[in-house]
Order: C-alpha cells, then structure tokens, then sequence
C-alpha cells in the first residue's frame, strides 16, 4: 500500500510537467554546420540559407542514456530560451539553457553523472511555446 501511495504523490507531482503543450513543426535545416557560441548551445543551422520557420523541440539522442545527452531545438524568432530539466516528482534538476538566441537550430548536452537512474523530463520555454519530452538515463 506504502509503493503504491508514493507512486501516485510522484504522478500527481509530475503531472504539470506532463500536461504542456505538446507541438512540432516542420523545418528546413539546409546544409548543417557547426558554430561555436559563448555558451553550452552549438548552432546547427546554417543561417545565411535558412531559418527555423517554427519552434520545436528534438527527442535527445541518444535515448537511453548513460551519462551524458543531446537535446536539439529550433528557434523561430529571437527570443528569451530556456531548457529546464527535471526528475519524476517534478523537481528542477538543472537549467540546460537560459539566454536570448537568434532564429535557428540548436543543441545543448546534458550530463547526468550525478543523477540516479530513472526518467527525466526536460522542457524548452519561449515567449509563446513550450514542450517537454521524456527521456531516460540508465547506469
């Protein structure tokens, strides 16, 4: 009875996280290459060709993982970004993101060495658009 009442608290806790709105768009990346930017974000799109039409949020790969991620996105227009990650009771973990980016496509990593075993849940948040997606990290 005990496993079952903590299962429930921990579904109920994590069921904000669960409920975000959930959209992906179509984009044209175009040719891709790598740009090295004053932070954790590599920028993938070649932006002198395309940009991102639309925002949207990337499985990681690779999923499982073991320790560390990759979480690609796309920007459609310059804006505030974050990416949020967290734990199954809903707890902040860490803050992957959280600077203004220009339109384009994106990829930041997540290292989770210091983390138990388990399903994570990582949340991109713009000024009009969120998602979240799942994903799961095995020792």
């Amino acid at each position: 009875m005990k496993k079952i009442t903590i299962i429930l608290i921990a579904l109920i806790l994590a069921l904000p996280v669960l409920l975000q709105a959930q959209y992906s768009g179509g984009n044209g990346r175009g040719d891709v290459m790598l740009e090295l930017l004053s932070s954790p974000l590599t920028n993938t799109g070649n932006n002198n060709i395309t940009t991102s039409e639309s925002y949207s949020l990337s499985q990681n790969y690779p999923n499982p993982f073991n320790p560390t991620t990759n979480i690609k996105f796309d920007v459609a227009k310059f804006s505030n970004v974050k990416i949020i990650v967290f734990d199954i009771m809903g707890r902040e973990v860490q803050t992957l993101v959280n600077e203004s980016v220009k339109p384009g496509t994106y990829e930041t990593s997540f290292d989770g060495s210091s983390l138990a075993s388990g399903v994570y849940f990582y949340k991109l948040i713009t000024s009009g658009f969120t998602e979240t997606k799942r994903m799961l990290m095995i020792k």
